[in-house]
């Protein structure tokens, strides 16, 4: 490019500052200095070529928008959100994951949602951080499995007053100690009204567990045998989403779902909208995992979980 002279540098600032700072339109700007609208055009793209405006996109808060679209296109995912971390221990994960996807569900939802949740500490600390939600209902998509404070009950009553909406609760276990037992479990009423829910829900928020390394309320229930832990190991799970078992390669593992009191996975891939929410050190295959099986459509995960699901998948 030709050198620009003095006079032009300042006509060129000049114009830039107008356009770019005092929000000048180009036919302002042309109508002040007798120009035309197309030369005003021109100078402005003058004005960037040479080096005159620069830009800076600078997004506030923890979200890393590079990553984020990077995991989006490579998993070919509706939203993917990844989350810069104080530190990668569990409880600042959970929490910056929670307050984040607290946020999120804040801004995508609306009065036509019926909201399906699952529970986990990260679903525990989203719920924690909700403040208002648009949404009309809220329905609970899986049997009690881990503590009181994680549980799907607790997460649909915070959930449901943040939104003042109706919560359908799950007053169930997660898991039976055989299928005679859960059939028992089904046909009591409040279970059925709240499973007959499922249906209308078309938007859903679900935590992914992990069998190897363990990190999941569904593998530490106590429901089950150590002989359940060692087949279904053996079948190859490495992560749960709810009752929904699937293997390192994405597969379903239909071993146990008879036993189960929740969503399975024909009713998950109904719904119109899934979020996975999952961070941290011991997550990285289930999440891989997950995103195979084709049940999640969306992700919330950590800034270090999303540099290794890219750096493993070509």
């Amino acid at each position: 490019m030709t050198p620009i002279g003095p006079d032009e540098l300042v006509r060129l600032a000049h114009i830039a500052r107008e356009h770019y700072i005092l929000g000048k339109t180009r036919v302002e700007i042309a109508e002040e200095l007798g120009l035309s609208r197309f030369k005003v055009g021109r100078l402005l793209d003058d004005a960037v070529k040479s080096g005159i405006v620069t830009f800076e996109i600078s997004v506030p808060g923890p979200i890393d928008v590079e990553r984020s679209l990077e995991l989006q296109k490579r998993f070919g995912l509706k939203r993917a959100v990844v989350v810069r971390t104080p530190t990668d221990s569990p409880e600042a994960v959970q929490e910056e994951l929670g307050r984040v996807g607290a946020q999120l569900l804040s801004e995508i939802s609306t009065p036509e949602h019926v909201l399906g949740m699952t529970a986990g500490r990260t679903l525990g600390q989203l719920a924690r951080s909700l403040e208002s939600l648009a949404v009309s209902e809220v329905v609970q998509l899986a049997g009690v499995a881990g503590p009181m404070q994680a549980t799907g009950v607790e997460v649909i009553r915070r959930v449901g007053e943040a939104a003042k909406s109706r919560g359908w609760t799950l007053y169930a276990p997660l898991v039976a100690s055989d299928p005679e037992a859960a059939a028992a479990i089904r046909r009591q009423h409040d279970v059925q009204q709240t499973m007959s829910q499922f249906d209308r829900v078309n938007l859903a928020l679900v935590a992914i567990g992990s069998w190897s390394p363990a990190d999941s309320q569904f593998h530490d229930n106590p429901a089950l045998s150590a002989a359940d832990h060692a087949m279904l190991l053996e079948r190859g799970v490495q992560a749960d989403i709810g009752s929904i078992l699937i293997d390192r390669d994405g597969q379903l593992v239909d071993a146990i779902q008879e036993r189960c009191i929740a969503i399975d996975a024909t009713g998950l891939r109904a719904i119109r909208e899934v979020i996975g929410v999952a961070g941290g050190a011991l997550k990285s295959d289930a999440v891989r995992a997950a995103l195979a099986s084709g049940l999640i459509d969306s992700l919330v995960t950590d800034f270090s979980l999303a540099s290794r699901l890219l750096e493993n998948h070509a």
